[in-house]
């Protein structure tokens, strides 16, 4: 059994010095309120090129915080990508929202214009671009698509955090973008997330909003960095060999699932009879972030040469479909590679005994779960990536990359290919 030199399935991503952050917040008092809130608004809107970044808890609470801002009436249509996080239209229909979902590209994993379009009606309010997988859509062309009919365009920037096109910062071409701070993204701050806008409208109603927002206690707030700070720790390439990798073999030899979240329709049951409340964004939480802004555009940019390794050595392995093509502007917040759906799962298991750990996507065809079948059970034409054909790869930068040239060693050893020289 490997235990040195083995590769964990996400490297949770903290700045120098989180674990003091956390602790010196703490003995401070300035858990819940502090003068970082105010500066990291500032510098978050600045990096990006917007006028105006409000924060929320959550990911999961930016989105919420974003329709209700929007002002929209309920009943309105809100088209999604069908290939997406399903918790994001699980929440436009709690609010009371119509969630109507569109075609994505099996390659890109993206949805565009033609994609779009077609399913525009009357009671169409708002679309939402998902930039996955930090690979950006054609969010130029979606602007002129929503602008000329006069809907709203958001944009998810859950995964692409620092991604740009032509120059700019994604999250700028829209109305509004919601960014996403979770512990498996690239920035994260102790959970979180964020709206995005230089609409001033929009930003008075979210701010009027924020302020009768639920507030954490700072004991939770403090836990939850203390576990993040532990997550970042075992995620350390030889903290992980040491300590989670083993218990991953013995599941794997015991044929137990490898510690899997819960996705599809048993993630969407958490949600079903929730009534969904905002919830405040914290000091600690944007202390974290400020030191994050530092550090994020030189992260970015080795997860790229990383994923160039792959993408270098993967592109002729017969049933393996690697990511996207290296371009400047996809950031590999994840490396997904698509597999026949019936080969995925050895794929996997063959990855974990040479000591490299996978993931299986937390995407989904939303339109075939069970909250959303009304909307799309008329429709028998459509096109969807699907996730179990999918596995996600790290690529972050604390891998080395002659870690990520094994990687590419041991798909091509599996698929029966050549070797590659070390």
């Amino acid at each position: 059994m490997a235990l040195i030199g083995t590769v964990p399935r996400r490297a949770v991503n903290l700045p120098p010095g989180s674990l003091g952050t956390i602790i010196g917040k703490r003995l401070a008092g300035k858990v819940i309120h502090g003068p970082e809130l105010e500066e990291y608004a500032r510098e978050f809107a600045a990096y990006l090129g917007a006028k105006h970044a409000l924060f929320a808890a959550s990911g999961r609470s930016a989105f919420q915080l974003a329709l209700e801002a929007l002002d929209l009436t309920p009943g309105q249509e809100i088209i999604f990508p069908a290939f997406t996080f399903p918790v994001m239209p699980m929440v436009a229909k709690l609010l009371g929202f119509e969630p109507v979902f569109c075609d994505a590209d099996p390659e890109t994993y993206n949805s565009g214009p033609e994609h779009f379009e077609p399913l525009i009606t009357g009671k169409t309010r708002a679309i939402l671009a998902t930039h996955l997988f930090g690979l950006p859509t054609e969010i130029e062309e979606l602007r002129k698509l929503t602008r000329d009919r006069g809907i709203h365009l958001m944009e998810d920037c859950a995964h692409a955090m620092g991604a740009t096109v032509d120059g700019r910062k994604v999250g700028t071409f829209s109305d509004l973008a919601i960014f996403s701070f979770a512990v498996g993204k690239n920035m994260p701050c102790l959970g979180g997330g964020a709206i995005v806008t230089s609409d001033d409208g929009i930003a008075r109603r979210a701010t009027k909003i924020l302020e009768t927002a639920r507030v954490p206690e700072a004991g939770a707030v403090f836990k939850t960095g203390v576990s993040t700070w532990v997550k970042w720790l075992v995620t350390r390439p030889l903290v992980f060999g040491w300590s989670v990798f083993p218990m991953l073999r013995l599941k794997l030899a015991m044929g137990k699932p490898l510690m899997d979240s819960a996705v599809g329709n048993e993630l969407l049951a958490k949600f079903a009879g929730s009534d969904p409340k905002i919830t405040a964004f914290v000091n600690l939480q944007a202390a974290i972030g400020l030191e994050q802004l530092k550090h994020i555009d030189a992260f970015n940019d080795g997860a790229r040469r990383n994923a160039r390794v792959l993408t270098e050595h993967l592109g002729d392995v017969p049933g393996v479909r690697p990511a996207r093509s290296i371009n400047e502007e996809h950031i590999y917040v994840y490396y997904p590679i698509a597999v026949d759906a019936d080969k995925r799962d050895d794929l996997r298991h063959h990855l974990l005994r040479h000591g490299i750990d996978t993931k299986t996507t937390d995407m989904a065809d939303c339109a075939v779960l069970d909250p959303f079948r009304e909307a799309t059970e008329k429709r028998t034409d459509r096109v969807s990536p699907t996730e179990a054909a999918l596995l996600e790869i790290c690529v972050y930068p604390v891998i080395p990359q002659r870690k990520m040239r094994k990687i590419a060693r041991v798909i091509r050893s599996w698929a029966g290919l050549p070797e590659i020289k070390p």
